[in-house]
């Protein structure tokens, strides 16, 4: 047996060195061609598998995803601010760490800018102020063992000079970071050291007398020459900060390619975003809204039974619910205000009989009859006219508005009557402009509130009392004023009645008020809603005023 696992039998070496490479070859094709084949079929199966598995993987985790992103069962805000945010939190983030980024190059920019302003100041002045001022004291023209002389030097004093560029060129010194920009700062330092020796020299002998030609030999070849060692020294420290200014320079434009770079891949990958975003964000919005214009239109053609067809769980969803509701109030409210009606005119008709009672037409008569026998014919006459003029108006032929001089002539004729029933404590005045005389207002406004005024005001105090009835115009509102002279009302009085004139509620009947003020309240609120305005005011002893605010509406047509 040789090797391979492979029997021969006995024979010639080169026979079975012959079959034995046959045997391994037919065994290789075949056996090659049969992993061939199978490898191909299993990998042609097993990668399509792959790949629909990867694909239906991706896309069910692709949806679920943007399901989640979007909030499916969360509010329409959510979704909204989801997909605003998707948008634009990236560019947020980038913009924002460019930003910080940029702000610490500028202000490092900033920093050299201003140390190289302050280094220039010095590079043009200092020299030549510092020789000026020593070649002045040097030749006698500025005294400096005069003190007055030396104080008026200020700024421009030697001493004073050299320790301000000192403590400059320190400053600057503890803003820099460059070690070779350091040595050139100490440099300066070192010259400024130097040179104010140099003026203690010189001044010293200036204070001694009879240097003069020492000094001008210092001054030249001293102070001069440290001066300018001190110039090229700053004028050397400017190039090297401008120097370090281009190296910012260059590192900001280097930042704002790379930002640019970023920005525009993360702009596409933005826009990608938002296309799969919105087309899932608009799905949920525009089906919702398409269902609730239907709606609206069946509402617009009077059809309030129409339902909104959504299946949102967002505000759309809320929205279409809290619509179909709406349907149903409207459709409440429809009959609400029938029920009103009815209850308006069965209000009227308790008005009138609070208005036109029995008592008020007895006791009328009753004055006729007495005024007949007693002669007074045309007394008599008079009240029978004023007694079917008030009647008259308050029929109104079955209106419930009249114009206000209608009113005028309904208050005039219950005035007129009463006055001569009550001649000695009651006078009345009746001011009405003719160019308010032609609007609208419910009937028997004025009445009950003139018969209040009388029966709880004038009659209540001793002596004679007046009632004013006036009208006037302010803006786009008709002022109607009652008011009288009579007993007025205590505080609590007032109160209360100040809260029936907000609620309508006839509370007042405990203390002495009639009905009739607060069906007139009703009234006007029913016909004016928040428009009309009541106010009253009084004063025991001194008397009562009621001011009804009313929109001035179109003048009355019969």
């Amino acid at each position: 047996m040789i090797g391979h696992g492979l029997h021969f039998h006995q024979g010639t070496g080169s026979e079975w060195i012959k079959d034995w490479l046959w045997h391994l070859q037919g065994n290789r094709n075949s056996g090659t061609k049969d992993r061939l084949r199978h490898l191909k079929g299993s990998r042609n199966s097993r990668t399509k598998d792959r790949l629909r598995h990867l694909k239906g993987g991706r896309n069910s985790r692709m949806k679920g995803w943007i399901r989640r992103s979007l909030g499916k069962r969360g509010s329409l805000r959510t979704q909204i601010l989801v997909n605003f945010w998707v948008a634009i939190l990236p560019l947020i983030l980038l913009v924002s760490g460019m930003l910080v980024n940029t702000y610490s190059i500028y202000q490092e920019y900033d920093s050299i800018v201003q140390d190289i302003t302050r280094a220039n100041q010095y590079n043009m002045t200092f020299k030549e102020d510092m020789d000026e001022t020593m070649y002045l004291i040097v030749v006698g023209s500025i005294k400096w063992n005069n003190r007055t002389e030396r104080e008026a030097l200020g700024a421009d004093n030697p001493y004073r000079q050299i320790d301000a560029a000192r403590r400059q060129f320190q400053k600057l010194k503890t803003t820099v970071k460059d070690e070779k920009i350091q040595n050139n700062l100490n440099t300066i330092l070192r010259l400024l050291d130097t040179l104010e020796k140099r003026v203690d020299d010189i001044l010293h002998n200036v204070e001694q007398g009879g240097f003069y030609d020492e000094n001008i030999y210092k001054f030249n070849t001293d102070i001069t020459i440290l001066t300018t060692l001190i110039q090229n020294a700053i004028q050397q420290y400017i190039y090297e900060e401008a120097s370090e200014m281009e190296v910012v320079r260059q590192t900001i434009a280097g930042r704002v390619t790379i930002f640019l770079r970023v920005s525009l891949v993360i702009l596409a990958l933005i826009v990608l975003m938002n296309i799969i975003l919105t087309h899932f964000l608009t799905k949920q919005i525009i089906d919702p809204i398409q269902s609730l214009y239907q709606a609206t239109e069946a509402y617009a053609r009077g059809d309030f039974t129409h339902k909104v067809e959504s299946h949102a769980t967002n505000e759309l969803g809320t929205l279409a619910e809290r619509f179909d509701r709406m349907g149903d109030e409207i459709r409440k409210l429809m009959r609400t205000n029938a029920r009103k009606e009815r209850e308006k005119e069965t209000l009227e008709m308790k008005l009138l009989t609070a208005q036109i009672n029995p008592h008020f037409l007895y006791n009328t008569l009753d004055t006729i009859v007495w005024l007949t026998e007693a002669k007074e014919n045309e007394e008599a006459i008079r009240i029978t006219n004023a007694l079917s003029e008030f009647f008259r108006v308050s029929l109104s032929n079955g209106r419930d508005i009249v114009t206000i001089e209608e009113e005028e002539r309904h208050i005039r004729s219950y005035l007129e009557i009463q006055q001569v029933r009550f001649q000695d404590v009651m006078e009345y005045e009746v001011d009405i402009p003719e160019n308010l005389k032609g609007y609208a207002i419910p009937k028997m406004t004025l009445q009950p509130i003139v018969e209040n005024a009388l029966n709880h005001g004038i009659r209540h105090k001793r002596g004679k009392g007046l009632i004013r009835v006036s009208a006037q115009l302010r803006g786009d509102h008709i002022l109607l004023t009652v008011e009288d002279t009579g007993a007025g009302m205590t505080r609590d009085q007032l109160d209360a009645y100040r809260q029936m004139l907000l609620t309508g509620e006839a509370t007042m009947e405990r203390m002495g008020h009639g009905f009739g003020v607060a069906n007139v309240v009703r009234r006007l609120k029913i016909h004016y809603g928040a428009e009309v305005d009541l106010a009253v005011y009084s004063r025991v002893d001194e008397g009562t005023r009621l001011v009804i605010s009313l929109p001035k509406k179109i003048p009355f047509v019969p």
